[in-house]
């Protein structure tokens, strides 16, 4: 990990930022940025109450996401920069719960020999779920309708 120090024009602009952005939460949080190469940044904001940033179903969270990586392309002249957010820990719970809901829509489309269709979800979601199963030779995901109503279809293998 970069010393702040050492951040780059765009990475020293998303710690002011979400360190503001935190702040007006009412979160006296840490943010942490680190290079982790090939202009993809990683981004964690910790402390008290830190889960206030993560909104409803990720919202909140998905928005400075976002909000991050256009900062990012500005503070650093141009290009597109991936960054990933994290607050209080909300993406791997997040991920864990995803992979936990995959396995059981797949056990309930083997068991009941039908397509199981899950609720909708954003496209980081969605990959999760798909990756999750995708080793799998019994069952195959598909994604169907429009955002933001896309949702997963899991199905028995035929």
């Amino acid at each position: 990990m970069a010393d702040q120090n050492e951040l780059s024009p765009g990475g020293l602009a998303l710690v002011e930022v979400l360190t503001v952005v935190a702040t007006g939460f009412g979160v006296a949080a840490t943010v942490t940025v680190t290079d982790v190469g090939d202009e993809e940044f990683s981004v964690v904001i910790e402390g008290e109450g830190a889960d206030a940033l993560v909104g409803t179903d990720g919202s909140v969270i998905d928005a400075l996401q976002y909000l991050s990586s256009q900062i990012m392309s500005r503070a650093e002249g141009g290009g597109r920069y991936r960054v990933a957010l994290d607050a209080g820990g909300y993406r791997a719970r997040r991920e864990a719960a995803l992979v936990d809901l995959a396995n059981r829509a797949a056990e309930e489309a083997l068991e009941f020999g039908e397509e199981i269709e899950l609720d909708a979800m954003s496209p980081h979601d969605r990959r999760i779920v798909h990756m999750a199963l995708k080793d799998r030779d019994d069952v195959v995901t598909r994604s169907e309708g429009d955002e933001p109503r896309r949702r997963i279809i899991v199905e028995p293998a035929d």
